[in-house]
This record gives structure tokens, C-alpha cells and sequence, in this order.
């Protein structure tokens, strides 16, 4: 049975092996917002982050399963030591990946995630991030990593947003906890997504309708 949020999984990753498959192979040298990385380094990097082994590692017993918030409040992640090692592998594996290839890897990651995730139960306890996470949870997580580097991909070429609306609702309670207060009324989900992972600033207003809120963002990056 496929659930909701693997529906929006395989929704925004169709959207985005659409795009990227399309894009000329000299745009995929262009700096994203995402420095140093490239828009080829940015593909890698996305299929890297949906890159599952058929079955996935089972939690030590005895952990209680946290939430995606949780995943993304990880100290580590926080740490110019994480994100330095994170910038400096992505680089080195995307040297080893043609640039006209990386579309289609994209795509055979996608398929061999959604049937990783069709292979458990969505309420599986698995071991993700040091910590135990249902799939669900966890399938989140991934989804976050497709649906942020799709608006970076937007930002990079210059173009309108194509979040698909299915994952800007699997997205929002996650987002919503890392707040810890629902957004101003006047966002959209497609705001809170990209003010919440920094792919826009904040303006005077936001800040204001925020309160002390606006200290969290980004909310994760």
C-alpha cells in the first residue's frame, strides 16, 4: 500500500527528474545557492540523499522512534565540521558522474527508494540519524531533501517554483514543529518552506509577525 507520504515522495520526485532532466549540460556548471556547490554537484548530492539499500537497518530495541523535527535538530548538524565533510564528499563523488548521467541516476535512485519503502511498514522502527524513526518519519526526511533542493534548482535557473502540492502538506507539520508555533497567516506553505530552509530571508514584516520566532530560522538548512 502506498501512504500519503510516499505518494508526495514519488510526486515532487517526478517533478524533479523532469527538470533536471531537461537542463542543458553547461547550466549544470552554474554556482547554485548552495556554494561551492554546482547545479551537477546539487543532482548528486539529491540522489545521494534518496540513495537506500533494499531493506533498511532495523532500530536497537528498547529506542523509542522519534520524529522528523528531530532528525534535523541533530547538534551535528549545526557544526562547520558537518557541513564542511558534507560539501567535500558531494564534490568528490560528483567528479567520479558524468554530467549528462546525473539525471538519469537520479531517476534509478528514485525507483530503487520507492521500492525500498513499499518493502516496510510505514510504521516500522528503523535506525536513521543515530536515533530510531518510523519509515514514515523517515521518508519524510527524504522528501525534505528532494522538495528544498528543488526550490534550490528553481533559484539556480531562475525560474517559478514547482513544489508539488502533496509535499508542501507532508512538509508543513514537519516544519510547524521545528517553529514551534504554527507561521504567520499570511505565508503559504510554499513560504514556509522556503523561508523555513533559508532558500529566501526573511523581510521586516516576517520578522515582525514572527516575534520570537524569527531567531529559529532557518528552521533547517
Amino acid at each position: 500500500m502506498v501512504w500519503p507520504a510516499l505518494e508526495a515522495f514519488d510526486a515532487e520526485c517526478a517533478a524533479f527528474a523532469e527538470r533536471v532532466s531537461s537542463v542543458a549540460v553547461p547550466d549544470l556548471d552554474r554556482i547554485t545557492n548552495c556554494p561551492p556547490w554546482t547545479l551537477h554537484e546539487l543532482v548528486v548530492h539529491v540522489t545521494f540523499s534518496i540513495t537506500l539499500p533494499e531493506r533498511l537497518r532495523p532500530a536497537p530495541d528498547g529506542f523509542e522512534p522519534r520524529n522528523a523535527a528531530d532528525y534535523y535538530r541533530r547538534p551535528e548538524r549545526d557544526t562547520d565540521t558537518y557541513r564542511t565533510e558534507n560539501v567535500d564528499r558531494m564534490q568528490s563523488i560528483a567528479a567520479t558522474v558524468a554530467r549528462d548521467d546525473a539525471a538519469s541516476r537520479f531517476l534509478d535512485a528514485w525507483k530503487r527508494a520507492h521500492a525500498t519503502f513499499l518493502a516496510h511498514e510505514q510504521d516500522e522502527r528503523i535506525a536513521a540519524g543515530g536515533m530510531a524513526l518510523t519509515v514514515d518519519s523517515f521518508l519524510v526526511t527524504r522528501l525534505m531533501s528532494v522538495a528544498a533542493h528543488g526550490v534550490d534548482v528553481v533559484i539556480t535557473l531562475d525560474e517559478p517554483a514547482w513544489t508539488t502540492a502533496s509535499a508542501l502538506a507532508c512538509l508543513r507539520p514537519l516544519l510547524v514543529d521545528l517553529l514551534g508555533a504554527e507561521p504567520p497567516a499570511s505565508w503559504t506553505d510554499q513560504d514556509l518552506l522556503e523561508l523555513g530552509t533559508g532558500r529566501r530571508p526573511l523581510e521586516t514584516a516576517d520578522v515582525e509577525a514572527l516575534g520570537e520566532h524569527a531567531a529559529r530560522f532557518p528552521l533547517l538548512s
